[in-house]
């Protein structure tokens, strides 16, 4: 029998974590959770200085979600090297980049859960108001999701199971995703403003390029990180 190749391989990655997952919660309860806390917090907070909604609201929905994909990554990949899961796996007859591919889109699919359930109150809390336009504050946050997801899948692998890991992980992702956050919250403020396609296509593009290099970086680098 040959052995599976790319995609799956990653399937299957991806849907071990997905079944683990859900019948554990670890990751999204736990993200969730410090997430829904950072977003009661900044509303209050912002709230007090007299903020504008649609300018506080994405800000204050962003650094919420990606303060919790720190704690997200670390449950993921804890648990595979705890377990001795990542060594099973790339033992394997498989591409290593397929193992990144897989993980990367669970974390995805976590924080992508962690979204969902904050947005309601994210636009109750800053009386955000919801338009046509909004709409495309859901292609940039697909964009913005992966791109914290491949990275922090990268330097999960590679700092996990190590002393200090949470500390380690938002030291190594944090700088590399400042564009990208920059990117979704500009986005997201222009479109809750009435914004249309001429106003969020530079920052889509950038959000687009920026996920395309660091995803093709990061395939080729999960080999050579996970050997050392």
């Amino acid at each position: 029998m040959n052995p599976p190749g790319f995609l799956r391989t990653a399937w299957l990655v991806f849907g071990v974590d997905l079944r683990i997952e859900r019948r554990t919660g670890e990751a999204t309860i736990t993200a969730l959770l410090f997430a829904a806390l950072v977003l009661v917090v900044s509303a209050f907070a912002l709230a007090e200085s007299g903020a504008e909604a649609a300018a506080a609201g994405p800000a204050a929905f962003w650094i919420a979600v990606g303060l919790s994909a720190n704690l997200a990554v670390v449950r993921s990949w804890t648990r595979e090297r705890d377990d001795a899961a990542l060594d099973g796996m790339l033992l394997a007859p498989v591409p290593r980049a397929a193992i990144l591919a897989g993980k990367t889109a669970s974390l995805a699919t976590t924080l992508f859960a962690v979204e969902v359930v904050l947005a309601a109150p994210a636009i109750l809390f800053f009386r955000v108001p919801v338009s046509p336009p909004a709409a495309w504050i859901l292609p940039a946050a697909v964009l913005a999701t992966l791109g914290i997801a491949v990275v922090g899948s990268l330097f999960g692998a590679m700092v996990v199971g190590g002393p200090s890991a949470d500390l380690l992980v938002g030291v190594a992702i944090y700088p590399l995703l400042i564009p990208l956050f920059l990117g979704v919250v500009e986005i997201s403020r222009a479109a809750l403003l009435g914004g249309g396609w001429a106003e969020v296509s530079g920052w889509m593009m950038l959000l687009l390029a920026f996920d395309l290099a660091l995803g093709m970086g990061a395939l080729w680098l999960f080999g050579h990180v996970v050997e050392e």
